[in-house]
């Protein structure tokens, strides 16, 4: 049951992430929906299931953008695997995680995709990429982080009808 709504939430959030998201930028950084939809889940207490939907977004993330599938997979399930940890060891402050936790997981992806693009020979200036991509990608993902954490809330109310915090 679980994966069905993975697949379901997490294609909802990359078509919305090509389509509307990509064109909300700052300088040249732009949200981050499939990332904000996976921490969105994966934040809630109640939930399972993390590695599955870090493999899903990663698949979707992969057909999606020119970053090839075993990068994007193995970046969220990463993801997982740090924001499950860094869960364990801040759970009392569910906003500090939170925060925490959008701030991490976007440079983990965003440092993922440029090493990438750097060992295929992408002449990336560093700190050019970090001013104008990187930062203000990391401020929206912050910025839409709140409304995303909600609706998933929402969402982990149906699944396991009683809530998730």
């Amino acid at each position: 049951m679980h994966i069905f709504i993975a697949i379901f939430t997490l294609a909802f959030a990359t078509i919305l992430q090509t389509t509307i998201f990509v064109e909300m930028k700052l300088l040249q950084g732009s949200a981050d929906f499939v990332l904000l939809t996976l921490l969105g889940w994966i934040l809630h207490e109640r939930t399972e299931a993390h590695w599955q939907w870090g493999i899903v977004a990663g698949v979707f993330t992969g057909f999606a953008s020119e970053i090839p599938i075993g990068v994007t997979v193995s970046g969220y399930l990463l993801v997982v695997l740090v924001i499950q940890f860094l869960h364990s060891k801040i759970w009392q402050a569910p906003m500090v995680i939170l925060f925490v936790s959008i701030i991490v997981a976007s440079i983990l992806m965003m440092s993922l995709q440029a090493i990438y693009l750097i060992i295929v020979g992408v002449p990336l200036p560093i700190l050019e990429a970090l001013n104008l991509v990187i930062l203000p990608s990391v401020i929206l993902n912050m910025l839409f982080i709140l409304p995303i954490y909600a609706l998933m809330g929402e969402l982990v109310k149906v699944v396991y009808r009683g809530g998730g915090e």
